[in-house]
């Protein structure tokens, strides 16, 4: 690269193949040789995204998920949903004799949590038996589904009580799902900082209560946020006198 010696030297590295002191380019393909000796195409090393102001490599994400032993490979994207939010989703491919048993998305995701920031936690993970390639034999990311966060958002404990009616409302429409179960974790379903911060701003106003986003964090479902604005609304009642007649 005329006058970029970093970028020249970061692209053209020695070449363990050839003579001495010849080059060969990285290209930022990532590969691996199959046991058939072909090249498999897993992806790309160096795509950075960019969601809610943080960079993010994709590449640290699916290197902490197949971290896992159940998990032969990874991809992460990033996908808009329905109410226009931008998502971390990842996809996940068990290896050999795990496909049967299922993948335990929980615990992939508390994975994630032990060694990735916050902000670089997928809100969804996708099993899938195999990724949709391209006929020239490369990751198809367009094929890649969709994830399903309305249906796992519905199970459960449906609302008991007023309050608890407003916020299953209220989750529901901020993470883009018809229902939710008053049980289901507000950030396992694509919940973040950003929309924690307009949830506090929705239940001020229609249940006149201030709570803050450290609030949200503590008590991320319906049921512990319900139980916490109740005690929030006890604590603010001014006393009772008795007066005797």
């Amino acid at each position: 690269y005329l006058g970029q010696s970093a970028l020249t030297a970061n692209r053209f590295v020695a070449c363990p193949f050839g003579a001495p002191g010849s080059r060969m380019y990285r290209t930022g393909d990532l590969v691996r040789w199959g046991k058939d000796g072909q090249v498999e195409y897993l992806g790309r090393t160096d795509f950075q995204v960019k969601i809610r102001g943080f960079r993010i490599e994709l590449g640290e994400v699916e290197a902490a998920l197949t971290a896992h032993p159940d998990i032969d490979n990874a991809v992460a994207v990033v996908r808009q949903d329905g109410t226009g939010d931008q998502r971390l989703v990842a996809y996940v491919v068990p290896g050999d004799g795990k496909a049967d048993t299922g993948v335990d998305t929980a615990a992939l995701t508390e994975l994630a949590r032990q060694t990735l920031p916050e902000y670089m936690v997928p809100s969804a993970i996708v099993p899938l038996a195999a990724f949709p390639m391209t006929t020239s034999g490369k990751l198809d990311r367009k094929a890649l589904p969709a994830p399903d966060h309305g249906e796992a958002a519905a199970t459960g404990r449906g609302p008991r009580n007023h309050n608890e009616e407003v916020l299953c409302r209220l989750f529901a429409e901020l993470l883009g799902v018809e229902e939710i179960g008053i049980d289901v974790d507000f950030f396992a379903h694509g919940g973040h900082s950003l929309l924690a911060t307009r949830l506090i701003g929705r239940i001020r106003n229609e249940l006149d209560v201030d709570v803050k986003v450290t609030t949200v964090f503590r008590n991320p479902t319906v049921a512990q946020m319900a139980a916490r604005i109740e005690k929030l609304a006890t604590s603010n009642r001014p006393r009772l006198r008795q007066i005797n007649v």
